[in-house]
């Protein structure tokens, strides 16, 4: 089953340049390529919240509360290279060794670093 991980948090992501059927025909390759049904990239799934003429408005979803962990990197990674240029998208996990997240941009991932502060000083329990 693997441990309990839960996605806490998505900003919309914004994408230009591909229809949203070519966005799900990427997004099921890279899940194939990772090992199909095997593959923890599995347990997303997109949501078309928007679309305009210049940009499809997306949102991530996942109900799974397990495993996740194994593919956060590989989705910061997909959106990094579909997000539109100019746009960003923040990912937020908890789990079992606490929060993580990425702050994703146009060919770029940054992991987020969470400190616990109380009365605006870090503590290191």
């Amino acid at each position: 089953m693997g441990d309990y991980s839960e996605l806490t948090g998505c900003s919309e992501i914004t994408v230009k340049g591909m229809t949203w059927d070519e966005f799900q025909e990427r997004w099921r390759k890279t899940v194939e390529d990772d090992g199909g049904d095997e593959s923890y990239l599995i347990l997303y799934e997109w949501e078309l919240n928007e679309k305009d003429p210049d940009a499809l408005h997306i949102d991530l979803k996942c109900d799974v509360c397990f495993a996740k962990h194994y593919s956060t990197d590989k989705l910061a990674k997909f959106i990094s290279e579909v997000i539109a240029e100019g746009s960003d998208c923040v990912l937020e996990f908890l789990g079992g060794e606490g929060p993580w997240g990425f702050y994703v941009t146009k060919g770029s991932v940054k992991d987020i670093k969470y400190v616990r502060m109380v009365d605006g000083k870090q503590i290191d329990h």
